[in-house]
């Protein structure tokens, strides 16, 4: 194997879904290999902080000038040649663990500097807080798109994690709903975009799936979010399932169940 088959398989790698024989060919590798093992590294952590907040602990040698670092590290942020992964079709998620390891460098700064705290001071971290939201939801849009389907499940969990997601997220959500051709991760998907039902794009697109899909499972898991979350709305959608000989029994007892409730 070579490096970048390597890094194509580190993601699988960490979630222990490599056959025996190709698991045993990478750490073969990464036992030769520095960059690689490197490469392992980063993305350890880069999952790591996409689920954790900074810690609060600090090496005493940080003694770096936090204000002078967040203005190098800023600059570094918005240099072309660092974020054009975002004017691309496909992200490089090597170029994203740089940046979210130099957005995790400013972060433990301040933390060791928080007893300097200002006013000014908390807005620059306001704004960085911002920037590194965006970074984990571009890494996330990253692995949504790979062609793993672990990878792109293990994705859609990361997406489900935040708070307030961007139109972007939720687009690419919407799309792995409707189009994946993996029906665990379009499951997951649906069960995601459940979360952020106060969206009306999410509403509108968990109609439309319930409208146009074909699969049984699929089905059950949009009867279930749509009376969840009361949109009167697909009481067509549910109503048509009902009418078509070809919706399997089971379903239209889903139907049966739920459509009360929304009527």
């Amino acid at each position: 194997m070579n490096c970048q088959q390597i890094e194509d398989l580190l993601i699988d790698h960490l979630d222990q879904n490599l056959d025996q024989e190709t698991r045993q060919n990478l750490e073969a590798h990464l036992s030769d290999c520095p960059n690689c093992i490197s490469s392992l590294q980063q993305l350890k952590e880069v999952f790591e902080a996409i689920g954790n907040d900074p810690i609060e602990l600090l090496k005493k040698e940080l003694t770096l000038d936090f204000e002078q670092m967040l203005e190098k590290e800023k600059a570094l942020l918005h240099d072309p040649k660092v974020v054009s992964i975002e004017t691309k079709s496909k992200y490089s998620w090597k170029t994203a663990l740089q940046i979210a390891a130099t957005i995790a460098l400013v972060f433990s700064a301040y933390f060791f500097g928080k007893n300097q705290n200002n006013e000014s001071f908390s807005k620059e971290i306001a704004v960085l807080e911002k920037e590194k939201i965006e970074m984990k939801q571009t890494m996330t849009i990253s692995l949504i798109e790979n062609e793993s389907a672990s990878k792109r499940l293990q994705a859609v969990n990361y997406a489900e994690e935040f708070e307030k997601p961007g139109n972007d997220i939720l687009k690419a959500l919407v799309n792995k709903m409707h189009y994946d051709d993996h029906i665990n991760v379009r499951l997951a998907a649906a069960e995601a975009l459940a979360k952020f039902s106060d969206s009306e794009m999410v509403r509108k697109a968990l109609i439309d799936a319930l409208d146009k899909e074909q699969d049984p499972s699929m089905q059950i898991e949009l009867i279930q979010i749509l009376v969840s979350i009361q949109e009167k709305r697909a009481i067509p959608s549910m109503e048509k399932l009902l009418q078509e000989e070809k919706t399997p029994d089971y379903v239209k007892d889903q139907v049966k169940i739920g459509l009360p409730s929304l009527i």
